[in-house]
């Protein structure tokens, strides 16, 4: 199939596609029923794992992130925080800034999320092949750098600590 050939392309996106929701399907058979907090939101994950992934990130840069307003995000942030998930703390160079960092509960909710989920895709990786592996790798790095360079794209230039940190 050639690269250009557009319905060869959109042939692949659609098998990808198809992959993938069968994959979650089959997956999510497995799993038992997350025990998530009731008040727990989908943005408040998002904040979660945002702030985990930055440590010390500021409320204004939490807010670029997600997209939205700063008055928006405090709200949000206050919610996770009076949950007991997130804490502020005074940045130590500028007593004015409040760095958010998530707490042990915070990354306890977490990990009730995200552990079922690395067992189930474990138990799929564990049947594949090294080579199949070795492919699989070589292809989610290749994705990983395409986000990268959207991202790039869509905020500026990666910052020096974080290109080419492994830890993302």
């Amino acid at each position: 199939m050639a690269q250009g050939d557009p319905g060869g392309r959109e042939a692949l996106l659609a098998r990808i596609g198809t992959s993938e929701a069968r994959l979650h399907e089959v997956a999510m058979r497995w799993l038992d029923p997350l025990p998530v907090p009731a008040e727990l939101t989908l943005r408040q994950v998002q904040v979660l794992l945002l702030v985990r992934a930055k440590p010390s990130l500021t409320g204004q840069a939490l807010a670029d992130h997600l997209g939205v307003s700063t008055p928006t995000t405090s709200g949000i942030v206050e919610r996770v925080v009076s949950r007991g998930w997130l804490e502020r703390e005074h940045d130590p160079e500028d007593r004015r800034r409040l760095l958010l960092r998530v707490t042990p509960e915070g990354e306890a909710v977490l990990a009730s999320l995200e552990v079922p989920v690395l067992q189930a895709k474990a138990h799929v990786l564990d049947r594949l092949r090294d080579d199949e592996l070795a492919d699989l790798a070589r292809l989610m790095e290749r994705m990983h750098e395409v986000a990268r360079e959207l991202d790039a794209e869509r905020t500026g230039p990666a910052r020096p600590t974080e290109a080419g940190s492994g830890a993302e």
